[in-house]
């Protein structure tokens, strides 16, 4: 299978991803870090050294406190963003079908990434990691993350504790890495996200969920399967079970909320039903910079 995608990327062009600093890059980029170099933004003093530039001593501070201080500026670098993709079957679901939008969001992402002149890997599995690019950029990378992810299926029993885990193994330290996932995942998934963290990454986190996951049309008897397992259980809808229900998935979504906010980690749901260009602009001032 392959997918087409209709986005309007070119709404997105003022925006890219944010960065909390700290980050380390591989060559001259836009992404300014922690350490110190020649950007323009200011950084901190220190008492100057012999071999110092001389033009970036601060002269106003000199006259008054009569001492020498060199200027530090932090230094610009390309980040990397890695962003993993949940690929259980659980995930090709819904009218609007979970899987494609998490492919879209990634499109989106990967987009505003490669924009920014930063690196873009992508990783999708259900229990491990099944399929990965390595880390694209410049020209060409766009190309080369639209036909991965275009290829993309989900098509088997997942595990999103697992698959973290496989995953962080790609990682290094510093990284903005994003997960995208409905969290249907019985094993877990407190591990594989501890994993990440412990993985040292600034992480972004989106719930991705149907429309009628939230509120099922189901009424009466039914028997429900389970898309990965493919287990069965006979249910009398009423008014009883659908409460049960929503509040089963209320306490979800919380829990996986709770997780994040004590780890600070930026944690978004989002209904697939909205475009994924739209979702982006409506969270762009959280986790996206205007340029």
């Amino acid at each position: 299978m392959t997918w087409t995608f209709d986005l309007d990327l070119k709404r997105l062009d003022r925006l890219a991803l944010r960065y909390k600093g700290g980050l380390v890059g591989h060559s001259s980029g836009k992404r300014l870090t922690n350490k110190y170099g020649t950007a323009m933004e200011f950084a901190d003093y220190r008492p100057y050294l012999p071999g110092d530039d001389v033009r970036r001593i601060d002269w106003s501070l000199y006259g008054r406190s009569r001492r020498l201080y060199t200027k530090l500026n932090r230094s610009e670098v390309d980040a990397t963003v890695n962003v993993l993709i949940d690929g259980s079957r659980s995930m090709d679901w819904g009218e609007y079908d979970k899987g494609r939008r998490a492919l879209e969001l990634a499109l989106a992402l990967g987009y505003l990434s490669i924009k920014a002149y930063d690196r873009v890997a992508v990783g999708i599995g259900p229990k491990e990691l099944s399929q990965y690019l390595p880390p694209v950029h410049g020209k060409g990378a766009f190309s080369r993350l639209l036909s991965f992810l275009s290829a993309r299926e989900f098509d088997r029993e997942g595990d999103l504790n697992s698959l973290c885990l496989s995953f962080a193994r790609q990682l290094k330290p510093l990284q903005l890495t994003v997960l995208i996932s409905d969290f249907l995942s019985p094993g877990g998934w407190q591990r594989g996200l501890e994993k990440l963290v412990n993985s040292r990454q600034q992480l972004l986190l989106f719930h991705v969920f149907s429309p009628d996951e939230l509120e099922p049309e189901y009424r009466g008897p039914v028997s429900l399967v389970d898309s990965e397992t493919g287990s069965k259980k006979e249910v009398d809808v009423d008014p009883l079970v659908l409460r049960g229900y929503r509040d089963a998935f209320a306490r979800h979504s919380e829990q996986i909320a709770d997780f994040c906010r004590q780890r600070g980690i930026n944690y978004f749901r989002y209904d697939c039903s909205e475009n994924p260009v739209d979702f982006l602009l409506t969270i762009a001032s959280t986790v996206l910079n205007s340029w």
